[in-house]
C-alpha cells in the first residue's frame, strides 16, 4: 500500500461526503478505536482501506492519531491474535495536511477461508459483512453459505426424505436412463438403481432435491415454497394502485419442475407483455414482443437453476415483477463462491452452486411446451445472450444487482418508451422507432395524413392513421389542427407543444 493510495482514499471520502464499501474512516485522537467489525467485513467482502485519524463529523478533517507507533502495533496484534483466521494487513503511517495519520489495507480472504470473525465473540456474533458504507453482522444464512462452500456441500444432492422414488415421473426418468445408456457406454453395465445414484437423482433409496426438481411429478408437495411468484403491477412501484383500484393486473403462482416453472413463467410474461406489429414494405406482418423473450428466458432459467436451495432459503421463492417501465427477476441467494457481478458474462470461469441440477438439465431431453430448447443450452452463455438480445431491441443493458442474500436482474424499457406504452401498436424495433422519429420531425409544420403516410413509406392512409398517427395523438405527441372535426379532409397534424 502506498501513501498516494491512502491520500486518494481520503479525497474519495471528501468528494462523496461519506464512507464507501471499500473505505472506512476512524477517529483515533483519543486512543485505539474499535475496528474489529470493519476488519471482519473487509476480509469477508472485497477488502478495503481504513484511514485512522480522520473526523467523520467534520467532512473527514485530518485530526491526527493518539500515537502512531502504538496504533500500528495494536493493529498488527488485532489481525494476528484477535481474528479467526488471522488477518494480514498492510499498515503505513503518513503525513497529511500537517498531521500524522495511519492507513491499513485489509485484503479479502480466499473464499474457502471465510468467514473471518472476532475470535472472542465466536463465529455467529463476530462475523461481519460490508453493506454499503456499514459493517453489519452476518446472518446465520450468510455464515452457512460460506461454510458450505468451504466444505464443498452441494445442496442439490440432499435427500428429500418425505419423498419416494414413486414421486418421480417414470416416463421422463426412463427416457433419461435410455439416453445415458446410449450415450455413455459405461452406464449400460449398471442396473437402474446405480444409474440413478451415479446421476445424482437419488441418494440411497430416496430422491435428491435435484432428482425431484428435474424429474418430479410435483416437487412442491414436499418443497411448497420452491415456486415462482409472478406479478404484473399497474404502476412503477410495489404497492402502487391501478386506476380501477387493483394491486395487480395479473398475479400467478407457477410451480412444477424447473422446466415446467420456466415454461409457465415465460407464458405469464408473454401474456402480460405488449405485442408490437411490424409491417414491412411488402405488407408482411410480424409480431414483436415488448421485451426479447430469449433474454427473459435466460434470466428466468438462471434464477431457477442457480438460486440457493439450502434449508436456510427453502421458504423463499423466486419473484418476477412486471412494472410499467421494467421487469425484475429476484432469486434467493447471493452470487455463489468467487463469482462477482463485474465478472458476469466474461471469459472468467464461473462457479456453479447446483452442479447436479445443471448436469441433469443439460443431459435430459426438453419437455413439451418449450419447443426444442433445453432449459440449459450452452453453459455460461446466458448473460451474453441477455445483453445481445437487449441490444438487438435497442433496449438498455440488463442490470445485475447483488443484494444481501439475493440476486436481481432488471430489464428496462427505453426512457422514450413512455410514448410506446400508449402507442401500443407501434413497433419497438429500429424500423418502427425510425418511423415515429420521422413523423415527429416531419410534423414540425402541419401535415395531412396522406402526406405522413407517404413520408414513412406506407401506401395505406387508414393503416398509417390507425397504427401511428392516432396513437401519437392519444399520447399527446401530435395534435389535430381541427380537433372538433377529426375526420375532416382538411385535417392536419402537428407536433404538440405540451
Amino acid at each position: 500500500m502506498s501513501q498516494e493510495e491512502a491520500i486518494e482514499s481520503i479525497n474519495t471520502l471528501r468528494k462523496y461526503g461519506t464512507e464507501t464499501r471499500l473505505i472506512e474512516a476512524k477517529s483515533a485522537k483519543g486512543g485505539f478505536p474499535k475496528c474489529y467489525d470493519t476488519i471482519s467485513s473487509f476480509s469477508n467482502k472485497y477488502g478495503g482501506i481504513i484511514i485512522f485519524g480522520l473526523s467523520e463529523d467534520d467532512n473527514f478533517r485530518a485530526e491526527g492519531v493518539y500515537d502512531v507507533g502504538d496504533l500500528q502495533k495494536k493493529l498488527a496484534e488485532v489481525g494476528k491474535n484477535s481474528m479467526t483466521p488471522p488477518v494480514h494487513m498492510d499498515i503505513i503511517p503518513f503525513e497529511f495536511e500537517g498531521t500524522r495519520l495511519v492507513a491499513a489495507k485489509i485484503y479479502e480472504l480466499p473464499q474457502n477461508e471465510k468467514p473471518c470473525y472476532k475470535t472472542s465473540e465466536g463465529i455467529s456474533r463476530g462475523s461481519y459483512t460490508r453493506v454499503g458504507e456499514c459493517d453489519e453482522r452476518m446472518t446465520p444464512y450468510e455464515i452457512y453459505a460460506l461454510q458450505s462452500y468451504a466444505e464443498g456441500v452441494h445442496e442439490d444432492l440432499r435427500q428429500i426424505k418425505q419423498a419416494t422414488l414413486d414421486d418421480l415421473d417414470p416416463d421422463e426418468v426412463g427416457k433419461f436412463m435410455r439416453k445415458m445408456r446410449s450415450e455413455k457406454p459405461k452406464f449400460s453395465k449398471n442396473d437402474d438403481d446405480k444409474i440413478l445414484k451415479l446421476s445424482g437423482i437419488q441418494a440411497g433409496s430416496i430422491p435428491t432435491l435435484a432428482g425431484l426438481l428435474v424429474f418430479g411429478d410435483y416437487p412442491q408437495a414436499y418443497c411448497p415454497q420452491l415456486f415462482v411468484a409472478c406479478s404484473a403491477m399497474p404502476g412503477k412501484e410495489l404497492g402502487e394502485i391501478g386506476k380501477d383500484g387493483q394491486r395487480f393486473d395479473d398475479n400467478q403462482r407457477v410451480d412444477g419442475t424447473i422446466e415446467e416453472m420456466l415454461v409457465g413463467t415465460l407464458n405469464f410474461l408473454r401474456r402480460n407483455m405488449k405485442t408490437m406489429v411490424i409491417v414491412d414494405e411488402d405488407g408482411k406482418r410480424t409480431d414483436v414482443p415488448e421485451y426479447p423473450i430469449l433474454a427473459l428466458r435466460e434470466a428466468v432459467a438462471n434464477a431457477l437453476v442457480h438460486r440457493d436451495y439450502s434449508k436456510h432459503t427453502e421458504n423463499a421463492y423466486i419473484q418476477v415483477h412486471m412494472f410499467n417501465d421494467r421487469i425484475e427477476i429476484l432469486n434467493p441467494g447471493a452470487l455463489y463462491g468467487q463469482n462477482r457481478v463485474e465478472k458476469l458474462g466474461t471469459d472468467t470461469m464461473m462457479e456453479t452452486r447446483n452442479p447436479n441440477i445443471v448436469r441433469l438439465l443439460e443431459e435430459k431431453e426438453p419437455i413439451a411446451g418449450d419447443g426444442s430448447m433445453k432449459t440449459l443450452e450452452n453453459r455460461h452463455t446466458g448473460i451474453p445472450t441477455m445483453r445481445l438480445e437487449m441490444k438487438k431491441y435497442g433496449l438498455p443493458e440488463p442490470e445485475f444487482i447483488e443484494e444481501q442474500g439475493a440476486f436481481k436482474v432488471i430489464f428496462r424499457k427505453r426512457v422514450s418508451d413512455t410514448v410506446s406504452d400508449t402507442v401500443s401498436d407501434t413497433v419497438s424495433d429500429t424500423v418502427g422507432r425510425d418511423k415515429i422519429a420521422i413523423i415527429l420531425d416531419f410534423c414540425s409544420t402541419p401535415r395531412s395524413a396522406t402526406e405522413i403516410a407517404l413520408k414513412i413509406g406506407i401506401a395505406s392512409k387508414p393503416y398509417a392513421v390507425r397504427k401511428y398517427i392516432t396513437p401519437l395523438v392519444d399520447a399527446g405527441k401530435l395534435r389535430r389542427t381541427m380537433p372538433d372535426k377529426p375526420n375532416s379532409s382538411k385535417q392536419r397534424y402537428v407536433v404538440s407543444c405540451s
